[in-house]
């Protein structure tokens, strides 16, 4: 099945009541987060037709949905094999990058500062950092799609790359590091299988230096490239308040804690499949926040994914919420409440201070760009403490 008509027809400047949001209870209780059927009610913009219309959205700082761009497709092609080796061959298997673990699949950010890390009953999340090629976080990605699916291809392509891993540590490391591979523990292999990884890479145009994967990053996406102006002049929206471009590679299940980013933001999949989870900033008061001085600030203290933690804010079920399914691939899928996935690559903006919960879906590749603040919802954030 093609798509070839959006969910619905959006006129060319936007409602008021854009976008058409449902209560949490509804979306995540009918729909829990690892749900594949969702409540859509953004709007879909062809980028060779719509162009004119998706920027008047744009503009109005709504967010919205564009596909069929092709300088974002021609990345796509490349990318998005299902089995990571393109990417694999630029990152490798030596240079290691910040990658964050967990033995659960909720990912909470958090920043510790000194003393207010020692408050009285503050808990640190689960989740913390290491460092990881892209190599190793590839093969327990591809080994957690290939167990959910029962697909045996991938799993021994998962086994294959970990033979290859630990042959080229045997070959570096000291002998008494390979004992403690063997003895189990926190690092043994057998305790990375359980856990999930959230590896990143951040570029900026500082730091890509010819023949880095920041330079190789900036080479690739020039839609996200600010002294490209002919290829990002719709992405990047201030190119002078540019804060480099964030790269986010999932694996199946991880979810990141929903939370709002105080500047304008243009997200891309570029290969697998993501679920946002999204609110309007006057949802602020419902979505029970760690406050300012909390080391989670911005971010909900409810597990979304935990029903028994939902009546811990009597706020919580009060909250509006809408979602989307962005891909990259060329099957559509007809989803529940007149929903639908994306023919070919899509790509969202999301305006400052809205709310964003991410769930991975399976192996996949995210790249946003920040370029710049806008005010125009910012009481919102304020009357709820963070002013």
């Amino acid at each position: 099945i093609r798509c070839v008509q959006l969910p619905y027809n959006c006129p060319t400047t936007p409602p008021r009541n854009y976008p058409k949001a449902w209560s949490n209870p509804n979306d995540v209780t009918t729909l829990p987060p690892d749900h594949r059927e969702v409540f859509h009610s953004l709007c879909i913009f062809d980028y060779q037709t719509q162009y004119d219309v998706a920027l008047t959205y744009r503009n109005a700082e709504k967010p919205f949905v564009i596909r069929n761009d092709p300088k974002v497709m021609s990345v796509v092609q490349k990318w998005d094999d299902e089995s990571g080796d393109y990417l694999h061959q630029i990152l490798g298997d030596v240079e290691q990058f910040r990658t964050e673990r967990s033995s659960v699949n909720s990912f909470m950010w958090y920043r510790l500062r000194r003393k207010k890390a020692e408050k009285k009953g503050y808990t640190k999340p689960l989740n913390d950092e290491t460092s990881m090629t892209y190599g190793e976080w590839l093969e327990h990605a591809l080994e957690k799609d290939g167990i959910a699916l029962g697909n045996e291809e991938l799993i021994a392509k998962a086994r294959t790359l970990r033979d290859r891993r630990l042959s080229l540590s045997t070959k570096s490391a000291p002998e008494e590091d390979n004992h403690s591979i063997e003895k189990g523990g926190e690092e043994s292999e057998e305790g990375k299988e359980k856990k999930w990884f959230y590896f990143r890479l951040n570029a900026s145009l500082k730091g890509a230096k010819k023949g880095s994967p920041e330079s190789f990053i900036y080479d690739e996406l020039t839609f996200f490239d600010p002294r490209k102006r002919r290829d990002s002049e719709f992405y990047i929206v201030d190119p002078n308040e540019e804060r480099g471009i964030n790269c986010r590679f999932g694996m199946r299940g991880v979810i990141a804690a929903n939370h709002f980013d105080m500047s304008r933001n243009m997200i891309a999949i570029l290969g697998g499949e993501r679920r946002y989870i999204l609110a309007h900033p006057s949802q602020c008061k419902n979505m029970a926040l760690y406050p300012r001085g909390h080391p989670s600030l911005r971010h909900s203290s409810i597990d979304w994914t935990n029903p028994a933690e939902w009546d811990h804010d009597p706020n919580f079920r009060q909250a509006q919420v809408n979602e989307v399914i962005m891909h990259a691939g060329d099957v559509l899928k007809v989803l529940l409440a007149a929903a639908c996935s994306f023919l070919g690559i899509s790509l969202s903006y999301l305006p400052t201070f809205r709310f964003h919960s991410i769930i991975n879906l399976g192996l996949n590749y995210q790249f946003n760009a920040r370029s710049g603040t806008t005010f125009e919802n910012k009481q919102h954030t304020d009357e709820c403490g963070f002013g």
